[in-house]
């Protein structure tokens, strides 16, 4: 994927319709210096766009405005060309706009996780995955690396627990931590009452994360799966909120 900015092309197309259309041919005002500044930009927006040919007339550009004899019916005559070009090139690619929100989970995607990370290394690029991806309305795939920020989590948490079950996951994990919980207080040991408060919040943001998935993801075997690809944004976005808690939660409590 590569960055599009529409509002340099539009200035672009701006200043080639006003070259073209200046009949008197000559330079005028801070138009060379705004020009050689454009097309600065233009012919490294091409290059990263793929725009071959467009780019080689950007260049033309650039290195004759350089001049200081810089001839204006030249400029024309390579603003007419680049023109041209662009609309040729630019004819094939296909360009998606993404909203201010979605832009900010795609260029941040570590934002609001920053803690999470630091505790959990191995969890950073299913993090960015998962913001990524919802950035791009690939909702499923975000659930998915959300699930799998989870599994990171459960580990660690399972190892707090000294959680002895082969299978150790989702269902292993919860198992250990509803007994913690429901045990009389002067049952549990030592250890489980000088971590009640926290397993007790683990316990919560679990909850939190079993209402967000309903009916969308399985823990059958130990495992958590995705049952279903059909996530509309606002479920998505929810999961990825509980698993935020979640992870959070862990990061700020275990050892």
């Amino acid at each position: 994927m590569k960055l599009f900015r529409p509002h340099l092309f539009l200035t672009a197309i701006r200043m080639m319709e006003t070259t073209i259309t200046n009949h008197r041919g000559r330079w005028q005002g801070e138009l060379k210096t705004t020009a050689q500044s454009i097309f600065n930009d233009i012919e490294q927006d091409c290059i990263e766009l793929g725009l071959d040919a467009s780019r080689a007339s950007a260049k033309k550009i650039v290195n004759l405005l350089s001049k200081s004899d810089c001839s204006y019916e030249k400029f024309r005559e390579l603003v007419v060309e680049i023109q041209e070009r662009m609309i040729d090139e630019m004819s094939g690619p296909r360009f998606f706009s993404v909203s201010s929100q979605e832009a900010n989970y795609y260029n941040n995607p570590r934002e609001g996780w920053e803690k999470i990370i630091a505790r959990f290394p191995d969890s950073v690029v299913d993090i960015e995955e998962a913001r990524k991806c919802f950035a791009f309305s690939r909702y499923a795939a975000a659930v998915f690396h959300s699930v799998q920020v989870i599994e990171v989590g459960l580990i660690e948490l399972g190892k707090f627990l000294q959680v002895v079950d082969p299978k150790s996951g989702w269902t292993a994990v919860a198992g250990a931590l509803d007994k913690v919980i429901k045990k009389k207080h002067q049952d549990r040991t030592q250890f489980e009452q000088q971590n009640f408060a926290f397993l007790e919040q683990v316990r919560g943001t679990v909850e939190g994360l079993k209402n967000a998935w309903r009916n969308k993801i399985s823990h059958t075997q130990g495992k958590l799966m995705l049952l279903t690809s059909d996530f509309n944004p606002e479920i998505a976005e929810e999961i990825l909120y509980a698993s935020r808690a979640f992870m959070r939660r862990l990061a700020e409590g275990l050892p």
